[in-house]
Protein backbone atom coordinates (compact mmCIF):
# COMPACT_ATOMS: atom_id res chain seq x y z
CA UNK A 1 0.00 0.00 0.00
CA UNK A 2 1.55 3.43 -1.17
CA UNK A 3 2.08 6.01 1.62
CA UNK A 4 0.26 9.35 1.36
CA UNK A 5 3.49 11.43 0.50
CA UNK A 6 4.08 8.61 -2.55
CA UNK A 7 0.46 9.17 -3.60
CA UNK A 8 0.33 13.06 -3.54
CA UNK A 9 3.23 12.05 -6.05
CA UNK A 10 1.92 9.68 -8.16
CA UNK A 11 -1.58 11.44 -9.06
CA UNK A 12 0.79 14.75 -8.68
CA UNK A 13 2.50 13.39 -12.10
CA UNK A 14 -0.91 12.03 -13.34
CA UNK A 15 -2.48 15.51 -13.20
CA UNK A 16 0.64 17.65 -14.36
CA UNK A 17 1.32 15.08 -17.50
CA UNK A 18 -2.62 15.09 -18.64
CA UNK A 19 -2.89 19.24 -17.58
CA UNK A 20 0.63 20.31 -19.57
CA UNK A 21 -1.16 20.27 -23.49
CA UNK A 22 -4.32 21.86 -21.68
CA UNK A 23 -2.62 24.89 -20.03
CA UNK A 24 -0.50 25.39 -23.34
CA UNK A 25 -4.10 25.74 -24.83
CA UNK A 26 -5.41 27.45 -22.20
CA UNK A 27 -2.54 29.78 -21.49
CA UNK A 28 -2.41 29.85 -25.82
CA UNK A 29 -5.89 31.33 -25.86
CA UNK A 30 -5.07 34.01 -23.48
CA UNK A 31 -1.98 34.83 -25.25
CA UNK A 32 -4.18 35.84 -28.24
CA UNK A 33 -5.91 38.18 -25.87
CA UNK A 34 -2.14 39.46 -24.33
CA UNK A 35 -0.55 39.82 -27.81
CA UNK A 36 -3.53 41.98 -28.69
CA UNK A 37 -2.94 44.09 -25.99
CA UNK A 38 0.76 44.43 -26.41
CA UNK A 39 0.71 45.16 -29.81
CA UNK A 40 -2.97 47.41 -29.60
CA UNK A 41 -0.76 49.64 -26.47
CA UNK A 42 0.95 50.79 -29.01
CA UNK A 43 -1.67 52.98 -30.42
CA UNK A 44 -2.08 54.83 -27.22
CA UNK A 45 -4.21 54.24 -24.15
CA UNK A 46 -7.22 55.44 -26.16
CA UNK A 47 -7.08 52.36 -28.25
CA UNK A 48 -6.40 49.98 -25.19
CA UNK A 49 -9.11 51.44 -23.02
CA UNK A 50 -11.51 50.77 -26.62
CA UNK A 51 -10.29 46.69 -26.35
CA UNK A 52 -11.07 46.86 -22.96
CA UNK A 53 -14.10 48.10 -23.09
CA UNK A 54 -15.24 46.37 -26.09
CA UNK A 55 -13.58 43.16 -25.10
CA UNK A 56 -15.03 43.04 -21.80
CA UNK A 57 -18.00 43.36 -22.83
CA UNK A 58 -18.31 40.73 -25.51
CA UNK A 59 -16.23 38.17 -23.46
CA UNK A 60 -18.63 37.64 -20.77
CA UNK A 61 -21.12 36.04 -23.50
CA UNK A 62 -18.43 33.77 -24.58
CA UNK A 63 -17.50 32.67 -21.60
CA UNK A 64 -21.03 31.45 -20.73
CA UNK A 65 -21.05 29.66 -24.13
CA UNK A 66 -17.60 27.79 -22.58
CA UNK A 67 -18.71 27.46 -19.81
CA UNK A 68 -21.87 25.31 -20.88
CA UNK A 69 -19.48 23.38 -23.00
CA UNK A 70 -17.15 22.95 -20.14
CA UNK A 71 -18.70 20.08 -17.92
CA UNK A 72 -18.70 17.81 -21.34
CA UNK A 73 -14.78 17.24 -20.63
CA UNK A 74 -15.86 15.13 -17.13
CA UNK A 75 -19.07 13.31 -19.92
CA UNK A 76 -16.23 12.30 -22.26
CA UNK A 77 -13.94 10.86 -19.56
CA UNK A 78 -16.30 8.66 -18.09
CA UNK A 79 -17.06 7.19 -21.66
CA UNK A 80 -13.40 6.51 -21.67
CA UNK A 81 -13.48 5.14 -18.42
CA UNK A 82 -15.98 2.44 -19.31
CA UNK A 83 -14.26 2.03 -22.63
CA UNK A 84 -17.95 2.93 -24.08
CA UNK A 85 -15.80 4.58 -27.56
CA UNK A 86 -18.84 5.07 -29.94
CA UNK A 87 -21.05 6.88 -27.18
CA UNK A 88 -18.32 9.62 -26.72
CA UNK A 89 -19.07 10.56 -30.62
CA UNK A 90 -22.85 10.68 -30.01
CA UNK A 91 -21.82 13.22 -27.03
CA UNK A 92 -19.52 15.17 -29.60
CA UNK A 93 -21.74 15.45 -32.06
CA UNK A 94 -24.41 16.75 -29.38
CA UNK A 95 -21.96 18.82 -28.42
CA UNK A 96 -21.38 20.35 -31.72
CA UNK A 97 -24.93 21.22 -31.76
CA UNK A 98 -25.41 22.83 -28.72
CA UNK A 99 -22.02 24.61 -29.53
CA UNK A 100 -23.75 26.52 -33.06
CA UNK A 101 -26.68 27.09 -31.12
CA UNK A 102 -25.14 28.92 -28.48
CA UNK A 103 -23.27 31.00 -30.56
CA UNK A 104 -26.37 32.35 -32.52
CA UNK A 105 -28.15 33.38 -29.07
CA UNK A 106 -24.75 35.17 -28.25
CA UNK A 107 -24.27 37.07 -31.75
CA UNK A 108 -27.98 37.60 -31.17
CA UNK A 109 -27.62 39.16 -27.80
CA UNK A 110 -24.54 41.02 -29.09
CA UNK A 111 -26.06 42.83 -31.67
CA UNK A 112 -29.18 44.07 -29.46
CA UNK A 113 -26.72 45.36 -27.36
CA UNK A 114 -24.70 47.65 -29.57
CA UNK A 115 -26.75 50.32 -29.89
CA UNK A 116 -27.27 50.78 -26.26
CA UNK A 117 -23.15 50.56 -25.04
CA UNK A 118 -23.30 54.28 -25.14
CA UNK A 119 -25.39 53.66 -22.01
CA UNK A 120 -22.04 52.14 -20.19
CA UNK A 121 -20.73 55.42 -19.14
CA UNK A 122 -17.71 55.22 -20.95
CA UNK A 123 -15.71 58.80 -22.36
CA UNK A 124 -16.52 59.86 -26.24
CA UNK A 125 -12.90 58.62 -27.73
CA UNK A 126 -13.15 55.34 -26.08
CA UNK A 127 -16.91 54.26 -26.89
CA UNK A 128 -16.06 55.52 -30.63
CA UNK A 129 -13.13 53.28 -31.16
CA UNK A 130 -14.36 50.72 -29.12
CA UNK A 131 -17.90 50.11 -30.99
CA UNK A 132 -16.79 49.25 -34.52
CA UNK A 133 -13.92 46.62 -32.87
CA UNK A 134 -16.61 45.35 -30.95
CA UNK A 135 -18.76 44.80 -34.63
CA UNK A 136 -16.06 42.33 -35.54
CA UNK A 137 -15.36 40.53 -32.85
CA UNK A 138 -18.70 39.26 -32.09
CA UNK A 139 -18.33 37.15 -35.56
CA UNK A 140 -15.36 34.87 -33.53
CA UNK A 141 -17.80 33.32 -31.30
CA UNK A 142 -18.90 30.71 -33.94
CA UNK A 143 -15.76 29.73 -34.44
CA UNK A 144 -14.60 30.29 -30.88
CA UNK A 145 -17.43 27.55 -29.56
CA UNK A 146 -17.02 25.31 -32.64
CA UNK A 147 -13.27 24.46 -31.38
CA UNK A 148 -13.87 24.42 -27.64
CA UNK A 149 -17.04 21.11 -28.25
CA UNK A 150 -14.10 19.48 -29.99
CA UNK A 151 -11.04 20.50 -27.47
CA UNK A 152 -13.59 19.15 -24.65
CA UNK A 153 -13.73 15.75 -27.18
CA UNK A 154 -10.14 15.67 -27.52
CA UNK A 155 -9.59 16.72 -24.01
CA UNK A 156 -11.90 13.91 -22.12
CA UNK A 157 -10.36 11.43 -23.74
CA UNK A 158 -6.89 12.05 -23.15
CA UNK A 159 -5.25 13.66 -26.55
CA UNK A 160 -4.73 16.74 -25.30
CA UNK A 161 -1.99 17.38 -27.62
CA UNK A 162 -4.54 18.19 -30.37
CA UNK A 163 -5.57 21.24 -29.26
CA UNK A 164 -2.99 22.58 -27.36
CA UNK A 165 -1.33 22.16 -31.25
CA UNK A 166 -4.26 23.84 -32.94
CA UNK A 167 -4.31 26.58 -30.63
CA UNK A 168 -0.25 26.70 -31.11
CA UNK A 169 -0.72 27.51 -34.35
CA UNK A 170 -3.56 29.96 -33.72
CA UNK A 171 -1.55 32.15 -31.72
CA UNK A 172 1.18 32.21 -34.73
CA UNK A 173 -1.99 33.63 -36.97
CA UNK A 174 -2.84 35.64 -34.55
CA UNK A 175 0.16 37.56 -34.05
CA UNK A 176 1.52 37.65 -38.03
CA UNK A 177 -3.00 38.94 -38.94
CA UNK A 178 -1.75 41.62 -35.76
CA UNK A 179 1.49 42.96 -37.16
CA UNK A 180 0.06 42.87 -40.66
CA UNK A 181 -3.25 44.17 -40.20
CA UNK A 182 -3.03 46.58 -37.80
CA UNK A 183 -0.01 48.40 -39.24
CA UNK A 184 -0.85 48.02 -42.72
CA UNK A 185 1.95 45.72 -43.73
CA UNK A 186 2.84 43.92 -47.31
CA UNK A 187 -0.06 46.17 -49.56
CA UNK A 188 -2.73 45.72 -46.73
CA UNK A 189 -4.78 48.86 -45.05
CA UNK A 190 -3.59 50.00 -42.26
CA UNK A 191 -6.57 49.49 -39.58
CA UNK A 192 -5.05 50.22 -36.25
CA UNK A 193 -7.32 48.74 -33.98
CA UNK A 194 -9.54 46.99 -36.21
CA UNK A 195 -7.00 45.26 -37.20
CA UNK A 196 -6.58 43.29 -33.72
CA UNK A 197 -10.14 42.56 -34.14
CA UNK A 198 -9.96 40.77 -37.93
CA UNK A 199 -6.86 39.07 -37.01
CA UNK A 200 -8.39 37.44 -33.88
CA UNK A 201 -11.50 36.39 -35.85
CA UNK A 202 -9.30 34.77 -38.95
CA UNK A 203 -7.53 32.76 -36.55
CA UNK A 204 -10.25 31.23 -34.41
CA UNK A 205 -12.03 30.50 -37.62
CA UNK A 206 -8.59 28.54 -38.70
CA UNK A 207 -8.29 26.99 -35.39
CA UNK A 208 -12.21 25.83 -35.81
CA UNK A 209 -11.90 24.35 -39.31
CA UNK A 210 -8.29 22.80 -38.83
CA UNK A 211 -9.54 20.80 -35.37
CA UNK A 212 -12.70 19.68 -37.25
CA UNK A 213 -10.56 18.26 -40.28
CA UNK A 214 -8.07 16.30 -37.86
CA UNK A 215 -11.00 14.66 -35.80
CA UNK A 216 -13.18 13.62 -39.13
CA UNK A 217 -10.31 12.74 -41.06
CA UNK A 218 -7.60 10.93 -38.52
CA UNK A 219 -8.24 7.02 -38.45
CA UNK A 220 -7.76 6.82 -34.80
CA UNK A 221 -11.50 8.65 -34.50
CA UNK A 222 -12.93 6.33 -36.60
CA UNK A 223 -13.78 4.47 -32.98
CA UNK A 224 -15.96 7.28 -31.78
CA UNK A 225 -17.79 8.50 -34.89
CA UNK A 226 -19.44 5.17 -35.49
CA UNK A 227 -23.10 7.15 -35.95
CA UNK A 228 -24.04 9.02 -38.47
CA UNK A 229 -24.15 12.51 -37.93
CA UNK A 230 -27.23 12.85 -40.12
CA UNK A 231 -28.80 10.31 -37.05
CA UNK A 232 -31.38 12.02 -34.96
CA UNK A 233 -30.66 13.89 -31.84
CA UNK A 234 -31.46 12.21 -28.81
CA UNK A 235 -33.66 14.86 -26.86
CA UNK A 236 -33.01 13.61 -23.56
CA UNK A 237 -29.34 13.04 -23.89
CA UNK A 238 -29.26 17.18 -25.54
CA UNK A 239 -31.77 17.61 -22.34
CA UNK A 240 -29.30 16.13 -19.51
CA UNK A 241 -26.07 17.97 -21.51
CA UNK A 242 -27.91 21.62 -21.22
CA UNK A 243 -28.90 20.45 -17.76
CA UNK A 244 -25.19 20.41 -16.92
CA UNK A 245 -23.98 22.82 -18.60
CA UNK A 246 -26.05 25.74 -18.56
CA UNK A 247 -25.74 26.58 -14.48
CA UNK A 248 -21.67 25.87 -15.23
CA UNK A 249 -21.84 28.28 -18.11
CA UNK A 250 -23.75 30.90 -15.59
CA UNK A 251 -21.15 30.11 -13.31
CA UNK A 252 -18.10 31.35 -15.96
CA UNK A 253 -20.36 34.47 -16.52
CA UNK A 254 -20.73 35.62 -13.05
CA UNK A 255 -16.97 34.87 -12.50
CA UNK A 256 -16.29 37.00 -15.97
CA UNK A 257 -18.83 38.82 -15.88
CA UNK A 258 -17.65 40.58 -12.49
CA UNK A 259 -14.21 41.35 -13.76
CA UNK A 260 -16.02 43.30 -17.03
CA UNK A 261 -18.07 45.47 -14.82
CA UNK A 262 -15.06 46.04 -12.81
CA UNK A 263 -13.32 47.19 -16.11
CA UNK A 264 -16.33 49.65 -17.26
CA UNK A 265 -16.75 50.68 -13.54
CA UNK A 266 -12.59 51.50 -13.66
CA UNK A 267 -13.29 53.15 -17.07
CA UNK A 268 -15.79 55.50 -14.86
CA UNK A 269 -12.27 56.95 -13.52
CA UNK A 270 -10.68 57.65 -16.76
CA UNK A 271 -8.60 56.35 -19.69
CA UNK A 272 -5.53 56.05 -17.59
CA UNK A 273 -6.98 53.83 -14.82
CA UNK A 274 -9.01 52.21 -17.20
CA UNK A 275 -5.57 51.08 -19.22
CA UNK A 276 -4.04 50.00 -16.16
CA UNK A 277 -6.51 48.03 -15.58
CA UNK A 278 -6.33 46.20 -18.81
CA UNK A 279 -2.47 45.85 -18.45
CA UNK A 280 -2.95 44.23 -14.51
CA UNK A 281 -6.13 42.02 -15.56
CA UNK A 282 -4.05 40.69 -19.16
CA UNK A 283 -1.13 39.41 -16.96
CA UNK A 284 -3.22 38.05 -13.86
CA UNK A 285 -5.69 36.27 -16.09
CA UNK A 286 -2.41 34.92 -18.10
CA UNK A 287 -0.92 33.26 -14.70
CA UNK A 288 -5.27 32.40 -14.17
CA UNK A 289 -5.46 30.49 -17.51
CA UNK A 290 -2.76 27.89 -16.20
CA UNK A 291 -4.82 27.04 -13.26
CA UNK A 292 -7.94 26.50 -15.22
CA UNK A 293 -5.74 23.99 -17.09
CA UNK A 294 -5.33 21.98 -14.16
CA UNK A 295 -9.10 22.36 -13.47
CA UNK A 296 -9.97 20.77 -16.64
CA UNK A 297 -7.42 18.43 -16.03
CA UNK A 298 -8.82 17.69 -12.40
CA UNK A 299 -12.70 17.00 -13.50
CA UNK A 300 -10.99 14.71 -16.29
CA UNK A 301 -9.41 12.73 -13.80
CA UNK A 302 -12.12 12.55 -11.23
CA UNK A 303 -14.75 11.73 -14.21
CA UNK A 304 -12.48 9.02 -15.30
CA UNK A 305 -12.34 7.47 -11.82
CA UNK A 306 -16.01 8.11 -11.14
CA UNK A 307 -16.46 5.90 -14.65
CA UNK A 308 -14.25 3.49 -12.93
CA UNK A 309 -16.16 3.46 -9.83
CA UNK A 310 -12.88 4.35 -7.76
CA UNK A 311 -14.20 7.28 -5.72
CA UNK A 312 -11.93 7.56 -3.19
CA UNK A 313 -9.00 8.12 -5.44
CA UNK A 314 -11.63 10.68 -7.77
CA UNK A 315 -11.60 12.64 -4.17
CA UNK A 316 -7.94 12.20 -3.58
CA UNK A 317 -7.45 13.24 -7.56
CA UNK A 318 -9.40 17.04 -6.61
CA UNK A 319 -7.95 17.52 -3.42
CA UNK A 320 -4.46 16.88 -4.77
CA UNK A 321 -4.95 19.45 -7.45
CA UNK A 322 -6.52 22.06 -5.33
CA UNK A 323 -3.55 21.52 -3.35
CA UNK A 324 -1.42 22.54 -7.20
CA UNK A 325 -3.64 24.89 -7.70
CA UNK A 326 -2.72 26.79 -4.58
CA UNK A 327 0.52 26.27 -4.77
CA UNK A 328 1.38 27.88 -8.28
CA UNK A 329 -0.41 30.62 -7.73
CA UNK A 330 1.45 31.49 -4.33
CA UNK A 331 4.20 31.48 -6.30
CA UNK A 332 3.06 34.13 -8.84
CA UNK A 333 1.61 35.94 -5.98
CA UNK A 334 5.89 36.48 -5.30
CA UNK A 335 6.22 37.43 -8.71
CA UNK A 336 3.34 40.25 -9.18
CA UNK A 337 4.24 41.79 -6.20
CA UNK A 338 7.97 42.33 -6.36
CA UNK A 339 7.99 43.23 -9.81
CA UNK A 340 4.93 45.74 -9.68
CA UNK A 341 6.89 48.56 -11.18
CA UNK A 342 8.54 46.48 -13.62
CA UNK A 343 5.93 43.99 -15.75
CA UNK A 344 3.95 47.50 -16.85
CA UNK A 345 7.01 48.83 -18.64
CA UNK A 346 5.80 45.75 -20.62
CA UNK A 347 3.22 47.20 -22.29
CA UNK A 348 3.64 51.45 -21.93
CA UNK A 349 6.13 53.91 -20.94
CA UNK A 350 3.30 56.73 -19.10
CA UNK A 351 4.14 56.94 -15.89
CA UNK A 352 0.55 57.58 -15.09
CA UNK A 353 -1.10 54.36 -15.92
CA UNK A 354 2.33 52.16 -14.97
CA UNK A 355 2.01 53.57 -11.51
CA UNK A 356 -1.66 52.85 -11.04
CA UNK A 357 -0.79 49.37 -12.47
CA UNK A 358 1.77 48.95 -9.79
CA UNK A 359 -1.15 49.26 -7.11
CA UNK A 360 -2.95 47.06 -8.61
CA UNK A 361 -0.79 44.21 -8.54
CA UNK A 362 -0.30 45.06 -4.93
CA UNK A 363 -4.13 43.18 -4.83
CA UNK A 364 -3.68 40.62 -7.32
CA UNK A 365 -0.77 39.26 -5.59
CA UNK A 366 -3.11 39.26 -1.99
CA UNK A 367 -6.25 37.15 -4.55
CA UNK A 368 -3.75 34.97 -6.63
CA UNK A 369 -4.06 31.84 -4.04
CA UNK A 370 -7.51 31.80 -3.96
CA UNK A 371 -8.20 32.31 -7.55
CA UNK A 372 -6.65 28.90 -7.95
CA UNK A 373 -8.25 27.38 -5.46
CA UNK A 374 -11.46 28.76 -6.82
CA UNK A 375 -10.48 27.15 -10.50
CA UNK A 376 -9.20 24.70 -9.57
CA UNK A 377 -12.22 23.40 -6.69
CA UNK A 378 -14.91 24.25 -9.52
CA UNK A 379 -13.29 21.70 -12.02
CA UNK A 380 -13.20 19.15 -9.50
CA UNK A 381 -17.16 19.37 -8.64
CA UNK A 382 -17.48 19.71 -12.56
CA UNK A 383 -15.65 15.90 -13.00
CA UNK A 384 -18.58 14.86 -10.38
CA UNK A 385 -21.29 16.08 -12.72
CA UNK A 386 -22.24 19.10 -9.97
CA UNK A 387 -22.49 22.88 -11.58
CA UNK A 388 -25.81 24.13 -10.05
CA UNK A 389 -24.33 24.70 -6.54
CA UNK A 390 -20.92 26.37 -7.44
CA UNK A 391 -22.84 28.87 -10.16
CA UNK A 392 -25.15 29.52 -7.19
CA UNK A 393 -21.79 30.35 -4.99
CA UNK A 394 -19.86 32.14 -7.53
CA UNK A 395 -23.48 34.88 -8.15
CA UNK A 396 -23.60 35.32 -4.20
CA UNK A 397 -19.55 35.69 -4.13
CA UNK A 398 -18.97 38.39 -6.91
CA UNK A 399 -22.58 40.03 -7.22
CA UNK A 400 -23.76 40.07 -3.99
CA UNK A 401 -20.10 40.72 -1.75
CA UNK A 402 -17.60 41.50 -4.24
CA UNK A 403 -18.58 44.08 -7.00
CA UNK A 404 -20.57 45.86 -4.71
CA UNK A 405 -17.82 45.59 -2.24
CA UNK A 406 -15.67 47.29 -4.48
CA UNK A 407 -18.08 50.02 -5.64
CA UNK A 408 -18.54 50.83 -2.23
CA UNK A 409 -14.84 50.84 -1.67
CA UNK A 410 -14.00 53.08 -4.41
CA UNK A 411 -16.86 55.57 -4.95
CA UNK A 412 -18.22 56.13 -1.32
CA UNK A 413 -15.41 55.29 1.19
CA UNK A 414 -12.40 57.14 -0.60
CA UNK A 415 -10.16 54.53 -1.70
CA UNK A 416 -10.40 55.11 -5.30
CA UNK A 417 -9.42 52.48 -8.01
CA UNK A 418 -7.99 50.24 -5.94
CA UNK A 419 -10.91 49.75 -4.46
CA UNK A 420 -12.78 47.90 -7.66
CA UNK A 421 -9.98 45.46 -7.04
CA UNK A 422 -10.30 44.60 -3.29
CA UNK A 423 -14.03 44.20 -4.07
CA UNK A 424 -12.65 41.68 -6.12
CA UNK A 425 -10.46 39.94 -3.41
CA UNK A 426 -13.11 40.01 -1.25
CA UNK A 427 -15.63 38.05 -4.30
CA UNK A 428 -12.70 35.48 -4.50
CA UNK A 429 -11.78 34.33 -0.92
CA UNK A 430 -15.25 33.50 -0.27
CA UNK A 431 -15.92 31.80 -3.59
CA UNK A 432 -12.59 29.47 -2.89
CA UNK A 433 -13.41 28.70 0.56
CA UNK A 434 -16.97 27.93 -0.44
CA UNK A 435 -16.09 25.94 -3.59
CA UNK A 436 -13.74 23.47 -1.74
CA UNK A 437 -15.80 22.95 1.20
CA UNK A 438 -18.95 21.77 -1.40
CA UNK A 439 -16.08 19.26 -2.72
CA UNK A 440 -15.06 18.38 0.67
CA UNK A 441 -19.05 17.51 1.63
CA UNK A 442 -19.64 16.08 -2.03
CA UNK A 443 -16.55 13.63 -2.11
CA UNK A 444 -17.23 12.42 1.10
CA UNK A 445 -20.15 10.90 0.96
CA UNK A 446 -19.34 9.21 -2.43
Amino acid sequence: MKSLPSKFTHESKLLLKLSGPIIVGQVGQNIIQLVDTLMVAALGAVALGASAFAGSVYVIFLVFGIGVLAPLTALFARTQGQENYPYGGVLLRHSVIIALGISLLIIGILTVLYPHMEKMGQSPEVLEMGKSFFLITIWSVIPSLLFQAYKQFTDGIGKTKVAMTVMSLGVVLNITGNYVLINGHYGFPKMGLNGAAWATLIARSAMALIIVAYIHLHPYFKKYLQERWAHRLDHHLLKNMLRLGIPNGFTFFFEVAAFASASIIMGWFGAVPLAAHQITLSLASTSFMITVGIGIATSIRVGYELGRGNYPQARFAGFTAIQLGGIYMGLCALGFFFLRHWLPTWYVEDLDVIYWAAQFFIVVALFEIFDGVQAVAIGALRGMSDTKWPSIITFFAYWILGLPGGYLLAFHLGVGPIGVWIGLLIGLVVASTTLTWRFHILSRQR
